[in-house]
């Protein structure tokens, strides 16, 4: 299955209390149409409509098919099962959430989104291989109560990891404090109420998106899998690239370029943008 390329304008889509989903709908229909290219279905467990699995997975094919209409990837927040009944591209999952290790059991499928909020977080994301994982919140924001803020030395402290896979900054981010967050490192930002709550969705994200750094908001760093064009992050590796993809490299032969590795003797080694990767699986029998 070819996978959507992460972009770099992720949008935390929440249904507010007592919002007509006809009007939600549409205004996240207007946000992928601004600019948006990675979305996110966040329903609270509190609210009266979503909260319980049946609604929240019926919403989650609606707005799974308003982002693959688009080739936008879609993620769920927190509920493993409900992403995989919605067909949704992946699951996001906070600190208190199912482990990375656990939700990549019951769900190989599921690309992996992880939230952190400290040096100590980061770290472990990076020993996970989250598909990509937030670094927040930067500012106070109502959609975080009780969550302090971790500030831009944060995002810094991140920036200088220079991680090998893709990293968005969140919270309280919009269009007066996107250019901190940018000088501070970050070249891919979530958000949430500065689309969701925009007069004009679609006009909100075209704001965030021309002050993104053009090679992230474009996607111009690519390989090449399986003849598909897959983002490129720095720092990537084969190893890594295989974890992404939740692709157990003991069963599978390898060709990076003109080298071939037969199953399970792929080394780590670096990859880099244009390169071409052939992943063919091996399957034993008796």
């Amino acid at each position: 299955m070819t996978e959507r390329p992460l972009g770099a304008l992720y949008l935390v889509a929440t249904p507010r209390p007592d919002q007509p989903e006809p009007d939600f709908l549409a205004r996240v229909q207007a946000a992928l149409d601004g600019g948006v290219d990675t979305l996110q279905l966040r329903c609270k467990a509190a609210d009266p409509r979503y909260g319980e699995a049946g609604p929240y997975i019926a919403l989650g094919e609606k707005v799974r098919a308003l982002a693959h209409a688009r080739n936008v990837p879609f993620f769920i927040n927190d509920r493993v099962d409900v992403a995989v009944a919605a067909g949704a591209d992946g699951v996001h999952l906070g600190q208190g959430d199912l482990p990375v290790r656990w939700a990549r059991q019951l769900a190989p499928q599921l690309r992996i989104g992880r939230s952190t909020h400290r040096p100590h977080d980061a770290d472990a994301a990076l020993r996970e291989a989250p598909a990509y994982f937030a670094t927040g919140p930067v500012h106070p924001t109502p959609t975080k109560p009780g969550r302090a803020a971790a500030g831009l030395e944060y995002v810094r402290h991140v920036a200088r990891l220079n991680p090998p896979l893709p990293w968005y900054a969140i919270g309280g981010i919009e269009r007066d404090t996107i250019e901190a967050v940018l000088e501070a490192g970050a070249t891919r930002v979530a958000v949430v109420r500065a689309i969701l709550d925009a007069p004009d969705p679609a006009r909100a994200a075209a704001a965030l998106r021309a002050k993104l750094p053009r090679a992230a908001a474009a996607g111009i760093a690519t390989l090449h899998v399986n003849g598909e064009p897959h983002p490129h992050t720095p720092g990537l590796t084969l190893h890594a690239l295989l974890r992404e993809l939740n692709v157990p490299r003991d069963r599978v032969a390898i060709a990076v370029g003109d080298h071939f590795h037969p199953g399970g003797q792929a080394p780590d080694h670096p990859l880099h943008p244009g390169d071409h990767v052939e992943i063919v699986r091996v399957i034993g029998g008796g």
